[in-house]
């Protein structure tokens, strides 16, 4: 197994989600209602978002318990745990 790669892998999908998410957000809401291709969007994000919370785990990454799909956490220079996407910080033993 290439831990390089894999890890490239990880940053690729991290950006496209975010890009996905940046176009979704910029589509209209029509009616009080999104868009057919807002949905799609959605889902292909939430996809991508499981995929990459299933590599970062691989990986050994940490992550949010809290979260779904669950999010990396990141630790901060005294140690504590953070979540980035429900901004909760926690026990390194829970992550």
């Amino acid at each position: 197994m290439d831990i390089d790669a894999l890890h490239s892998a990880l940053l690729s999908i991290v950006v496209l989600s975010k890009k996905l998410q940046s176009v979704r957000e910029r589509l209209p809401v029509e009616d009080g209602t999104q868009s057919a291709l807002a949905e799609f969007l959605h889902e292909v994000e939430r996809d991508l978002q499981v995929t990459k919370a299933t590599l970062a785990g691989e990986l050994g990454f940490a992550l949010c318990p809290r979260c779904w799909p669950p999010e990396m956490v990141t630790t901060d220079l005294e140690g504590r745990v953070n979540c980035p996407s429900c901004g909760r910080a926690f026990d390194k033993q829970a992550a």
